[in-house]
């Protein structure tokens, strides 16, 4: 609990940020900061809890919304929209995790002090080139029969 009220002031602030980062002199607001009608999240304490939970769980989008009485469409925009936030608040605070590491000597100095490091990933999809040249150049060989 401490820790959520420690993130909650200022993922205020990164809220902020990425509401002001949406306009530009090139696509300004239509109405005054404020104005308009005011979501079902109303405070940043339910916006953090909101985004935290979708990160924690992976629920779909029917799930979100019924829990947190949304549309499906407004649970999809607000969990892109929060995690944005949540990542400019993160980033400020200097506790992003990386994201990539290039090489394994960076791993080892990263992990230096860490005696077991065990890895999760999350599958994603690779999209096959149109190109058969390409195509070629990314096949692995697996199914080639022997000579």
């Amino acid at each position: 609990m401490a820790a959520f009220c420690a993130l909650a002031e200022p993922f205020t602030s990164g809220c902020q940020q990425e509401a002001d980062a949406r306009f530009s002199e090139q696509r300004p607001r239509q109405r005054k900061t404020g104005a308009g009608r005011k979501g079902v999240l109303a405070s940043p304490q339910q916006k953090l809890l909101f985004s935290l939970y979708y990160l924690k769980t992976y629920p779909t989008f029917d799930v979100l919304a019924a829990t947190f009485g949304l549309s499906r469409s407004k649970a999809c925009e607000n969990a892109h929209r929060l995690a944005k936030a949540l990542e400019r608040t993160l980033q400020a605070k200097g506790v992003l995790p990386v994201r990539a590491i290039a090489s394994l000597a960076e791993m080892h100095a990263l992990f230096a002090d860490v005696p077991v490091l065990l890895l999760d990933a999350t599958e994603r999809p690779h999209h096959r080139p149109q190109a058969v040249v390409d195509r070629q150049a990314d096949y692995s060989g697996k199914k080639k029969t022997p000579p």
